[in-house]
């Protein structure tokens, strides 16, 4: 399984089943999700060990999610998004990294999305509210909205429809 297909899987996830806005490469995030009550969810998606010890762990966000002054700027809550095989090492680092972070398993199924499930609640990182972030990540949905419309013209063009 790789990354698209998991990001795909978050998307439909948070998008049809728990009815929250998304939006995919926001600020640096893999994905970024405004939830009930506003609070932001800030998820990252890691298919490999390698990836997740040493391409996660060298971000500076983690060691600023334990400053209060940081936070104001930053997710509510932070998942990291692993397949199944990975889910064991997804436990070690989030105990040695930050234990307020939250696990969140993506599998296989026959057909897309793959299934997701939360393995482990994430708990509230802080309680400040910013509208800047609500706000960057309804600038990249519609950045992204035009990126697929923009695929979507260019393609008919492609195959002969000229209006």
């Amino acid at each position: 399984m790789n990354s698209y297909e998991i990001k795909h899987a978050l998307l439909s996830y948070f998008r049809y089943t728990r009815q929250f806005l998304c939006a995919t490469e926001c600020l640096n995030n893999d994905v970024m999700v405004i939830a009930n009550k506003g609070v932001i969810l800030d998820i990252e998606i890691k298919v490999n060990k390698y990836d997740l010890w040493k391409g996660e762990a060298r971000k500076s966000k983690h060691k600023g999610y334990k400053r209060d002054g940081y936070m104001r700027y930053c997710a509510n809550k932070f998942y990291i998004c692993v397949p199944s095989e990975l889910l064991e090492e997804a436990k070690k680092w989030v105990e040695s990294t930050n234990p307020k972070y939250g696990i969140v398993e993506c599998s296989m199924t026959r057909l897309y999305p793959r299934h997701i499930t939360i393995i482990k609640k994430a708990s509230m990182l802080h309680k400040y509210k910013t509208e800047k972030l609500g706000t960057d990540i309804m600038m990249r949905v519609c950045s992204e909205n035009i990126g697929l419309i923009t695929d979507r013209l260019v393609n008919r063009k492609e195959e002969g429809y000229n209006r």
